[in-house]
């Protein structure tokens, strides 16, 4: 018997039928309402229609000749939550995506769990990248889109954070000023789409920025 709740009216649109099924069956399973469409026009219909609480779409493949049409659908529609959940994923989509409003990405091979954590992080309006994804976006080969990667000045902050210093104790490490330290804490948490050190945790164990079994939560 599952113990999570998800509530609300979830919208899944894929032109894959199996995948609609798969997805039906499962989301039903921790109590949501469930409808499915194969087309980016039934997409729509439905949220006209309907007040859509989490839209699961493979949005690069639905709208993959105009994002324009998805950040305008996002914004005609601002209290649905959007997960992306797609087989593949580039820098350059997520690029995309991100300028579109999406905030959300799994992958189509995700296990049942993964895909249930980022909808519910989608819910609780939260970023949420599964791990497949995280290892993408933070992979430091230079190719990755400006401001998405953390400096090697954030990189090496983020630790610290993780491990319970102060900001004055990271300023006195790295002798910098204390305000410095603000500002580069400020943009970590903005660039990981996190509000505080436990969320930093969190991201950073499952990102593989920091030793799970040093860093515990």
């Amino acid at each position: 018997m599952n113990t999570i709740k998800l509530k609300g009216t979830f919208v899944i649109a894929d032109r894959n039928t199996l995948i609609c099924r798969a997805l039906k069956e499962i989301l039903a399973g921790y109590g949501a309402k469930v409808c499915a469409t194969h087309e980016k026009e039934g997409l729509q219909m439905l949220l006209r229609k309907h007040r859509v609480t989490l839209v699961i779409a493979d949005h690069p493949l639905l709208f993959k000749d105009s994002m324009d049409e998805l950040q305008k659908m996002i914004g005609d529609h601002p209290d649905t939550s959007h997960l992306v959940l797609t087989s593949d994923i580039s820098k350059a989509i997520f690029k995309e995506l991100s300028q579109a409003g999406v905030r959300n990405i799994a992958l189509k091979t995700d296990d049942q769990r993964e895909i249930v954590l980022g909808v519910q992080a989608a819910l609780a309006g939260r970023n949420h990248y599964s791990r497949d994804v995280l290892d993408l976006l933070l992979r430091s080969d230079g190719q990755t889109p400006d401001g998405l990667l953390l400096t090697p000045t954030e990189s090496e902050i983020v630790p610290l954070i993780c491990g319970g210093l102060s900001v004055k104790d990271i300023a006195e490490r790295k002798q910098v000023g204390v305000r410095s330290v603000m500002a580069h804490r400020k943009s970590i948490y903005r660039k990981l789409g996190v509000t505080n050190a436990i969320e930093l945790k969190r991201f950073a164990i499952r990102a593989g920025l920091i030793d799970n079994i040093e860093y515990h939560i």
